[in-house]
């Protein structure tokens, strides 16, 4: 590895710490304290979940970046969890929006607003995040990229070796 490499992996464990311990703070703020159990705070709080998942998975894979020289067996995993993590904290986001449409157009059906249908949304948004890179895992399209030191899906063209462009 090249001495931008290695200060790339640095950099992202760096962030990932830092990504950890806030994610941390606001989860064992919002569980000690009963009052914030507001259903902003809990959407909020999907999303914290999301970027621990996330941001301890991305420091995995710097740590591995660093310590290896090669493909392993987790290589496969850690491209599915950053697959599924990505989908996850996207989905949170937009549980988000659909909420504050929800408060917001549709303001006369408290139904929407009400925590059954927020649990049921947020219980959805996981089952689907869950299976998001399934898909990608099963078919083995998650390989480790030797010049990127990481396992996730290649980005090249299925229908030919060549890319051609035509002007």
């Amino acid at each position: 590895m090249n001495i931008l490499e290695i200060s790339s992996s640095v950099w992202m464990i760096l962030c990932s710490i830092c990504g950890v311990t806030c994610a941390i703070v606001f989860i064992a703020i919002v569980v000690f304290h009963r009052k914030l159990h507001t259903s902003n705070i809990m959407l909020a709080f999907n999303s914290a979940v999301a970027v621990l998942i996330i941001n301890i998975t991305c420091g995995c894979q710097a740590i591995y970046q660093i310590t290896s020289d090669g493909n392993d067996r987790l290589c496969s995993f850690r491209g599915f969890l950053l697959h599924a993590g990505c989908g996850l904290l996207y989905h949170t986001i937009c549980n988000q929006a659909l909420h504050r449409l929800f408060v917001v157009v549709f303001a006369a059906r408290r139904y929407f607003q009400s925590k059954q249908v927020i649990v049921s949304m947020t219980i959805f948004q996981w089952l689907i995040s869950a299976t998001f890179g399934i898909p990608a895992l099963v078919l083995g399209r998650i390989v480790y990229q030797p010049g990127r030191r990481i396992g996730q899906v290649g980005f090249y063209n299925h229908s030919s070796s060549k890319i051609s462009i035509e002007i």
